[in-house]
């Protein structure tokens, strides 16, 4: 499987970039000249280059690519859950940022920013 610029990896093999990475850290493909690979970290800071045949793509579903397509167009994103308890909002939110709790309105809720991301987790009504 042909491996291009935009591609995401996975590590199987960490000989000569032991330092740089762990087994089954995944990046971003920046570069394939001719098998070696010039890739990104998810934090957009770190790249280094790796051989091709030490790394697998990743399959994306159809849903992330969707996801990744919309979000990359947008100003901003919001995702919202409804009726869990506190455990399951705090948990999801988290996933943005530190989980703030709000009220107003007899409806209680948990959110969370991070860039132009923002989830929003309401409370179930006894909670």
């Amino acid at each position: 499987m042909s491996i291009f610029a935009g591609d995401k990896v996975e590590v199987q093999d960490r000989t000569g970039v032991a330092e740089l990475c762990v087994d089954g850290e995944q990046f971003h493909v920046l570069i394939n000249n001719n098998g070696l690979l010039t890739v990104e970290g998810e934090d957009g800071f770190s790249s280094f280059n790796i051989p091709a045949t030490q790394v697998k793509k990743v399959k994306e579903n159809r849903n992330s690519q969707l996801v990744n397509e919309l979000y990359e167009q947008s100003d901003s994103v919001n995702f919202y859950i409804y009726d869990v308890d506190i455990d399951k909002a705090i948990l999801f939110v988290s996933n943005a940022g530190k989980a703030e709790f709000n009220e107003a309105n007899n409806e209680k809720w948990f959110s969370a920013t991070n860039g132009k991301i923002t989830a929003v987790a309401f409370l179930k009504g006894d909670d």
